[in-house]
């Protein structure tokens, strides 16, 4: 009866020491995986973006909030910073829509912030715009020597097609928690 005491006691013991070797293991041992380092994503690193959605004067004003999705990783030091697919930051800048007298539609956008993989908003600076084609002297000649309908003629469309490519550069440097 003794021995089976003493069996069960020197399991129950072993079990315990077993236990708390792996908590100690899993919680407080330094992993490789777990170790977290903060890395500097400087100003100027280039972030390559595309747009979300086809932009238009029709559709967006000044001020409007567009998205944009980055198209690669972004890697400092080794470690990615930004990852690919991560959500971008925009705003229309620039929305005029085409009009009469041949005047030309125009939509332009400027890249604000991008999100890192800690989750830090990294401010961008980047623009894209898109004119169309200017028809004024035309209207307006034509109006004058042939016929005042001309007047009537309409300038360019613009618009930037969903899946465009915008170039973007960090503004300020900005630490990222990497693992």
């Amino acid at each position: 009866m003794i021995t089976l005491t003493r069996k069960l006691s020197f399991a129950f013991q072993s079990l315990t020491i077993m236990t708390l070797l792996a908590f100690m293991w899993a919680f407080l041992l330094p992993h490789e995986s777990i170790a977290q380092q903060k890395v500097e994503t400087l100003t100027g690193t280039t972030v390559a973006l595309i747009t979300n959605t086809t932009l238009t004067p029709e559709q967006f004003k000044v001020g409007d909030a567009v998205e944009l999705s980055v198209v690669s990783d972004v890697v400092v030091n080794g470690e990615v910073v930004i990852k690919a697919g991560a959500g971008a930051k925009g705003e229309i800048t620039v929305s005029k829509e085409r009009s009469y007298i041949g005047i030309a539609a125009k939509i332009g956008l400027a890249v604000k912030s991008v999100q890192a993989v800690d989750g830090t908003t990294i401010p961008l600076s980047g623009s894209k715009l898109s004119e169309g084609k200017d028809k004024m002297v035309m209207s307006i000649g034509l109006s004058i020597v042939c016929c005042i309908l001309f007047a009537l003629k309409k300038g360019g469309e613009a618009f930037i097609q969903a899946g465009t490519p915008v170039d973007a550069t960090v503004s300020a440097t900005t630490p990222v928690t990497v693992q």
